[in-house]
């Protein structure tokens, strides 16, 4: 699938729905439910999918105690490869000083 994510946020409670689930059915205004028969197919992004929505490799490791803390910490962090590319930038600009 090729769709931008949610924002990844610093909670679990508000990680994206895996992209496996169908749409949600909407109700009315702000209120949506799970497709009816399809309820086994939603689940939330786990910690490492939502590492790999911020760009981490999947051999960086992530310390933490609770799995609400790992949430936390990814959505906390900045993209890997937002970091890299905006550190090379800033590198490019020093040496033309």
């Amino acid at each position: 699938m090729k769709e931008h994510s949610f924002t990844i946020q610093a909670g679990g409670r508000h990680a994206p729905i895996h992209p496996q689930a169908p749409k949600m059915q909407f109700i009315e205004t702000n209120k949506r439910i799970f497709v009816p028969a399809k309820q086994h197919l939603y689940r939330r992004l786990s910690v490492r999918e939502c590492a790999r929505i911020q760009t981490f490799p999947d051999t960086h490791i992530f310390y933490y105690k609770s799995v609400l803390a790992g949430y936390k910490m990814v959505g906390n962090a900045v993209p890997a490869n937002l970091a890299y590319f905006l550190a090379k930038k800033i590198r490019s600009d020093f040496e033309f000083i």
